[in-house]
């Protein structure tokens, strides 16, 4: 009886294996379809994606990629949204790290943390009317450090967020060490516990990357001329009033995703030890 018990408890123990891993077998192949459609899209004439979306080209057009580097500004905006995302994410991670090591060592209390925390329940969307008017009381809108301050802003509260729960997990010992070496708490913010934070600050400066670069929302409302125009606007702006040219689309996407891969191939082991930390208690 045991015998057949134990067998019986080995193929269900199989059987829900081998359920779970077909269903992220399935979650994977959702999630990698749609950019298999891009890449092949990007290399294909117009009639082929109608006709042939997921085959592979009859026809490679890889002047596709020459068209749509040169339409739209497509290589003054991909330098522009380099400047934004890059200064954005070193601008966030001073603030976000300086809010976050007062909040997690200087003051504890809690009112403090869900005043800010409390911004991730609002969507950008609800504040993009005030944003804007204050943009525009200071002189802002339509200027490269009005769309720098507004990534900034949008990814702030999630960055508290993730960076408190990281500098709790960092032992108290180590500040008080260096106290006695006679340390400041402002050389020992930037001598120790950034150096140690570096999973941390992977993972917010990530995500951050990723939003800003993908942003279209605050680009189109902020900015007005090509000159300050976001590579996510410049293909945009590749679509036709009546004709669609899907393949100079694409490539313009494939332009688009290619550094947000990189970066994050690059900071994926960063990325997970900064959203894992502080969730399991030593």
């Amino acid at each position: 009886m045991k015998t057949v018990e134990r067998y019986k408890k080995g193929v269900s123990f199989h059987l829900v294996t081998a359920l779970k891993y077909l269903a992220l077998t399935l979650a994977g192949f959702s999630c990698i379809l749609p950019f298999v459609w891009v890449a092949l899209s990007s290399v294909k004439p117009d009639k082929e994606i109608y006709s042939n979306s997921f085959g592979l080209p009859k026809i490679w057009v890889w002047s596709n990629y020459k068209d749509a580097w040169k339409g739209a500004q497509v290589a003054a905006s991909f330098l522009n949204s380099i400047f934004y995302s890059f200064t954005s994410v070193a601008l966030l991670i001073l603030v976000a790290a300086m809010a976050s090591y007062i909040l997690a060592r200087v003051w504890t209390g809690k009112i403090l943390y869900n005043f800010f925390a409390l911004g991730i329940m609002i969507p950008i969307h609800a504040v993009i009317i005030p944003m804007l008017m204050i943009l525009r009381r200071l002189g802002l809108v339509n200027t490269r450090l009005g769309i720098i301050l507004a990534y900034t802003v949008a990814e702030l509260s999630f960055s508290i967020f993730i960076l408190v729960a990281f500098m709790k997990t960092i032992p108290k010992e180590i500040e008080e060490a260096a106290q006695i070496d006679g340390s400041s708490r402002l050389r020992t913010f930037f001598q120790i516990i950034l150096p140690i934070s570096k999973p941390g600050l992977a993972t917010i400066g990530t995500f951050a990357f990723i939003n800003s670069w993908n942003d279209l929302l605050l680009a189109l409302v902020i900015t007005s001329g090509p000159k300050l125009s976001t590579l996510n606007l410049a293909c945009f702006n590749l679509r036709g009033l009546y004709v669609q040219h899907y393949g100079l689309i694409t490539a313009g996407l494939m332009i688009m995703m290619i550094p947000v891969i990189v970066i994050y191939i690059f900071f994926q082991e960063q990325l997970v030890k900064g959203i894992t930390a502080g969730a399991v208690k030593s």
